[in-house]
């Protein structure tokens, strides 16, 4: 869709406030098609369009869209004296930003046709502020390529244009500004034709190419067309170049481009005369003559006749060829432009001074509904800022007590499983103490009460024997009670050896494979590896029914990984309670910032799989 479309539709459909909404206009799809029409160069059909638009329009907004529109048509076919009148009507309807872009492009092309390139260049640079204000990049990048084309035409340093076309280039998005970019493309090769690089043209013609190869749209191709064959008379490759030009003129004459097609015509002209087919040289400047009169082009009627005064001269008729070189000379000095200004700015005039005091009005009026309606909508935002602050404030209030309420809870969840377990180890010590070490001692006690001085030699002997032999017990169990609590085996020759000390002491069956002896890990870590394969080998011996164990202990640079597997009757890991045994081997992972991960089926067994980062 074209930059026309799209500032149309943004005009037509009432987007001037988020609290109004009207109805679509009886001339909008009218002023829309004109656009559509327009942009694929059908010009007369356009201007239909417009027409129709603008006597069933019931808006403001559309009737100034549709002035535009009738006015940039009007423009390119050489309709002069109505367009400016069209223009200021439009602006006096609809002063906004989105209709004073399109306004003001339309007065510059009015202006660039009557050779004004001054006031061509004033109106495209405001064009240019309302653009930049709506940041509408599109007509941004389309006005800056209308500038470098007026400096392309009339300043010789090719450097300005160029600048033009490249802060064009880099406004477009190549997936939605595709002929803008082939447009521009074609500029630059002329840019560089002009300067003599023939390799650098031909890269932004071939760029070029490849758009309007895939592309839709008539003028662009014709353009770019055009501009190929341009190329190819530079090159030498005449022939070539006339074949090259006859789909560019066919367009322009389809789509009644004539003003595009005054350029093709004085172009084939001189590559007739360089290949002495001087009939159609002079068709072609009869017919490139009569478009330049109905377009009322004094510049183009000189070239014209310039070229036909060479014609003339090329063929032997020199008398011809002086009375066109006179004509030429005419048109160069002629004040017809002037005076044509001069007839076009009374007229603004008197429309200016009819319409004054109701422009002044409206705007007044106008003036007064943009402030009711700032100040309507500046309060209700901040009041839906106020009011989303105070929500925002709530919820986050909310958030925060409802997380301090879970770290309170975990943080005693955390602090009632380690004094549990604490409890535990000590009743378990306790247990073993009165069970095992005071049994025995209380047995080598017993041994020894028994013996008396009055008792014989043998006798005696069999008595210290005897207790010596329950000391040795008591040194065992104690030694056994000593490695429940924290063994000497971990403190002096590692994780694994105590490990392995564990397995071999609790476990009948069991298979421990480790990455190797020589595992260095932080004190810390190793405690609680250890503790954890305590409570897991003492699962296994209350409820895993003397199963084989299967372990494993990988260390590396980044990660330990501790697996424990057995094959007893496992159990319902949904509908097991978490008891303290399992509440502690979590809560030593949170400690170590690992994962524990515990996986279970009834009657094959239970793996539990820890993971701890290094």
């Amino acid at each position: 869709m074209s930059q026309i479309l799209i500032l149309l539709v943004a005009i037509l459909v009432g987007e001037r406030s988020p609290h109004t909404q009207s109805p679509v206009d009886a001339g909008t799809p009218h002023v829309l098609a004109g656009a559509i029409r327009e942009e694929e160069g059908y010009l007369a059909i356009a201007l239909e369009e417009y027409q129709k638009g603008q006597r069933l329009s019931q808006s403001a907004e559309t009737k100034a869209a549709a002035f535009n529109g009738i006015a940039s048509i009007e423009i390119m076919m050489g309709k002069y004296d109505s367009a400016l009148n069209y223009l200021r009507q439009s602006r006096s309807l609809d002063s906004t930003s989105l209709n004073l872009t399109r306004n003001y492009q339309v007065e510059a092309k009015y202006w660039q046709t009557q050779n004004q390139y001054d006031q061509a260049l004033s109106f495209l640079q405001l064009a240019l502020d309302h653009a930049v204000k709506l940041n509408d990049t599109r007509n941004r990048a389309v006005i800056l390529s209308s500038m470098g084309s007026i400096y392309f035409s009339h300043e010789p340093d090719m450097k300005v244009a160029r600048d033009f076309f490249n802060k064009s280039n880099a406004l477009c998005d190549s997936s939605v500004h595709a002929n803008i970019l082939a447009r521009n493309y074609g500029r630059l090769a002329n840019t560089y034709m002009v300067t003599g690089d023939g390799p650098t043209a031909k890269s932004y013609l071939d760029r070029a190419k490849k758009i309007v190869d895939i592309s839709d749209n008539l003028p662009v191709r014709g353009y770019i067309l055009s501009s190929i064959a341009t190329m190819l008379n530079a090159e030498g490759k005449y022939e070539e170049c006339i074949a090259f030009m006859q789909e560019p003129m066919r367009i322009k004459r389809e789509l009644g481009q004539l003003r595009q097609l005054q350029n093709d015509l004085l172009n084939i002209s001189e590559t007739y005369m360089i290949v002495k087919k001087y009939d159609k040289a002079q068709k072609a400047l009869d017919e490139g003559a009569a478009i330049s009169r109905s377009l009322k082009d004094i510049v183009y009627l000189k070239y014209f006749y310039e070229r036909a005064s060479s014609l003339d001269s090329l063929q032997g008729d020199y008398k011809g060829a002086y009375s066109n070189l006179k004509l030429a000379m005419a048109y160069k000095d002629s004040t017809f432009s002037t005076q044509h200004l001069r007839d076009v700015r009374e007229v603004q005039e008197k429309y200016e001074a009819g319409q004054k005091e109701k422009t002044i009005a409206e705007k007044e009026l106008e003036i007064e509904h943009q402030k009711y309606r700032q100040a309507l909508i500046l309060g209700t935002s901040i009041i839906a800022v106020l009011v989303l602050i105070v929500i925002l404030i709530v919820i986050r209030a909310r958030n925060r007590q409802h997380l301090q309420k879970e770290r309170e809870q975990q943080h005693q969840l955390r602090l009632h499983t380690i004094v549990k377990t604490q409890e535990e180890v000590q009743q378990r010590i306790a247990r073993d103490l009165h069970d095992g070490l005071v049994q025995v001692l209380g047995a080598a006690k017993m041994s020894l009460q028994s013996v008396s001085p009055e008792s014989d030699k043998s006798t005696l002997q069999k008595h210290i024997r005897n207790a010596s032999d329950i000391m040795d017990e008591a040194v065992t169990e104690a030694r056994s009670i000593s490695h429940q609590i924290l063994p000497y085996s971990l403190l002096k020759d590692g994780l694994v050896s105590a490990l392995e000390d564990l397995f071999a002491r609790s476990l009948s069956s069991f298979k421990f494979d480790h990455t190797g002896q020589k595992i260095h890990l932080d004190e810390h870590i190793s405690i609680n590896i250890y503790r954890i394969a305590q409570e897991l080998v003492n699962n296994v011996q209350k409820h895993a029914e003397s199963a084989h164990i299967i372990a494993s202990l990988k260390v590396t640079a980044s990660q330990l990984r501790f697996t424990f597997e057995d094959s007893g009757s496992g159990y319902d890991t949904t509908r097991a309670s978490n008891g303290a045994g399992l509440a502690n081997i979590a809560t030593r992972a949170g400690l170590m910032k690992g994962n524990i991960k515990v996986h279970s089926i009834i009657g094959k067994g239970t793996r539990t799989e820890l993971t701890v980062p290094l």
